[in-house]
């Protein structure tokens, strides 16, 4: 499990603080926290060696590389984790049909958040992941396709909240131009449809297309030259 998945208790927090202070690690002595009984801070010290947060050297209790990455995300004045930005790609794949058309990548979301929305293959980036890779293995997952060319032509940051200002989502996308596919497209999973679908189509269908709010296509084989844009708007089907 990620270090970001676990909650972790207040005096967890607390003491994976403590030890971002220390380059050596410190002592139980040291860690102690002011109206913390020391059998109860024994416990909480051994949960974090359990889930693999703290380790111990010599005498010295020490944040392992999970803990490390954990403590990153600790605001620095209180032991709260931040929220931040998750890191997507999405595939802006093309291709020909038989009659010189070109057709767009595209699937249905069946799931919550936006379920119904129709829009471009979409997937995380995974810790220790390029974003080619992410984009690569996203693509076969998502579609049981593989494709020969991954452009980055976009570092799109979506932004997105509620009528009354609070932030639903916040994701930095890296979008992929691909094309050169080869392989069978899984039609549908439990989680979304995936089809093929020229710009007429969907702009001529708008009931049997519901695109998100930001939604385009454009017709063309050739990527464009890589740009950055953030976008902050109402959470539309969320």
């Amino acid at each position: 499990m990620a270090s970001t998945e676990i909650k972790l208790h207040y005096y967890q927090k607390a003491l994976v603080k403590k030890l971002t202070l220390s380059k050596e690690g410190k002592r139980f002595n040291e860690l102690i926290i002011r109206g913390l009984e020391s059998e109860h801070m024994n416990y909480h010290l051994k949960q974090l060696v359990e889930i693999g947060f703290v380790g111990k050297l010599d005498e010295n209790y020490i944040l392992t590389d999970l803990g490390k990455d954990y403590s990153n995300l600790l605001d620095d004045g209180l032991a709260i984790t931040e929220k931040q930005p998750k890191t997507s790609i999405i595939i802006h794949g093309v291709r020909k049909n038989k009659k010189g058309q070109i057709e767009h990548l595209l699937n249905r979301r069946l799931r919550q958040p936006y379920h119904g929305k129709v829009g471009h293959i979409t997937g995380k980036v995974l810790f220790g992941e390029t974003l080619k890779e992410a984009a690569a293995r996203e693509l076969y997952e998502e579609t049981g396709l593989t494709a020969k060319n991954f452009i980055l032509e976009k570092v799109y940051r979506k932004m997105r909240k509620r009528e009354d200002d609070i932030f639903v989502q916040d994701v930095i996308f890296y979008v992929f131009f691909v094309t050169e596919f080869s392989g069978s497209l899984i039609k549908k999973t439990s989680f979304q449809e995936n089809f093929w679908a020229t710009k007429e189509e969907v702009s001529s269908n708008i009931r049997k297309y519901d695109v998100y709010d930001d939604f385009s296509l454009e017709d063309r084989l050739k990527p464009k030259k890589l740009v950055v844009t953030e976008n902050v708007g109402i959470a539309e089907g969320f």
